[in-house]
């Protein structure tokens, strides 16, 4: 489990909470290079706040892929055609 920031200086270019944030969409998208996967999850493992805002996140984001695996109704479907045609 994820503990608070540690300043125990590693191998690891260290990234700060901003920079975490920045990453995690990326890293939900499965979008982060090596370094950057290394470094967040490095930080997921010493800030809590981090790691809480991660789980959240990845809960949200595969609840969103579930609900969208549901089929649309027809007559959505049709309303947001219309929209789109007149823009």
């Amino acid at each position: 489990m994820a503990k608070d920031h540690d300043k125990n200086h590693s191998h690891i270019d260290e990234i700060d909470c901003t920079q975490a944030i920045e990453l995690l969409y990326a890293y939900l998208d499965g979008e982060l290079d090596d370094t950057e996967l290394e470094q967040f999850e490095h930080h997921l493992g010493h800030c809590k706040s981090c790691y809480s805002r991660s789980e959240l996140e990845t809960a949200l984001n595969k609840r969103i892929k579930e609900s969208s695996a549901d089929e649309v109704p027809e007559t959505l479907q049709s309303r947001l055609k219309d929209i789109i045609d007149k823009i």
